[in-house]
């Protein structure tokens, strides 16, 4: 191992020992499949209410996009929807989706439907009012067809609602949980981080989140050893992504970014925010409201 990775594994060595709950990577919620499933839909529907209003989907059709255990799409049930459908790649996530809802005594009945490719939804032609995407665009591989079949499902003046936590957030590298320091994946190599994910998760020390359990609560193999790039991010900027939605036809209605409130340098980052170029950088999320004119 390099020296730099050394360096590295030894920084994210003392956080991960001496992390406490509540510090980055170390949200007791993820270590319980109970705990996380309520916690998921807690922020599902803070980022909902924080950025959206409930009138915008009432009498509307709408898509929930990587909707995971449909915490959103329980949500939006209650906001008056004519209809809800669920989408998801995971066939594990949709099935659980699914038994909730049977157990659901809301009036609108969520459906749920696995995803049967990457790059399509499975849905007819201007059949939906309303897409919601949340705390998902950073893990669409096939962006660029994706948004372009958000248009095609997408009724004239249809809209699509983002949260999203872009590339270079300090922690969009998403492997938080074992190298819980900012910024890494902006100075360091794949190879690099990998090694170090490796390490880490081979410490006695490190207790595994609920991904990375077997169906015994037990610690999986090191996956981390055979990977040769970081898993499930698509490394999309803010950039890049308005790109995308004006070569699919999409109109960026609003964008809003925030700094990172309650942090000591709340207000500097709050305005980084807002500056092209280096905005994501400082950023705790973004939100979009995209239509289709």
């Amino acid at each position: 191992m390099s020296l730099t990775s050394s360096l590295l594994f030894h920084l994210s060595k003392n956080r991960v020992i001496h992390s406490k709950p509540g510090d980055v990577g170390k949200n007791p919620a993820t270590f319980r499949k109970a705990t996380y499933q309520e916690w998921r839909d807690s922020e599902m529907h803070a980022q909902f209410l924080a950025n959206f209003d409930p009138e915008d989907l009432h009498d509307k059709d709408v898509l929930d996009f990587g909707c995971g255990e449909g915490g959103l799409s329980f949500l939006v049930a209650t906001f008056g929807a004519r209809s809800i459908t669920g989408i998801d790649l995971n066939e594990e996530l949709v099935h659980s989706a699914t038994a909730r809802a049977q157990r659901s005594s809301s009036p609108v009945r969520a459906k749920f439907v696995v995803g049967s490719d990457s790059k399509v939804i499975d849905l007819h032609d201007s059949s939906m009012d309303v897409i919601l995407c949340f705390d998902v665009l950073e893990h669409i591989l096939d962006y660029r067809e994706i948004v372009r079949e958000w248009y095609r499902v997408l009724r004239p003046q249809g809209r699509v609602f983002i949260w999203w936590v872009p590339w270079f957030h300090p922690y969009g590298h998403h492997i938080h949980p074992l190298v819980p320091l900012p910024w890494v994946h902006a100075f360091f190599s794949d190879k690099t981080l990998l090694d170090v994910c490796a390490r880490v998760y081979d410490m006695p020390e490190f207790k595994p989140r609920l991904w990375d359990q077997d169906e015994n609560g037990n610690k999986r193999p090191n996956k981390w050893r055979t990977m040769k790039t970081l898993p499930d991010v698509n490394r999309l900027t803010v950039t890049q992504f308005e790109r995308v939605c004006v070569e699919s036809g999409l109109r960026i209605e609003e964008r809003r970014t925030s700094g990172f409130r309650g942090a000591r340098l709340a207000a500097v980052t709050e305005m980084l925010a807002q500056i092209p170029r280096i905005q994501e950088f400082f950023c705790s999320q973004v939100v979009y409201k995209l239509r289709k004119d």
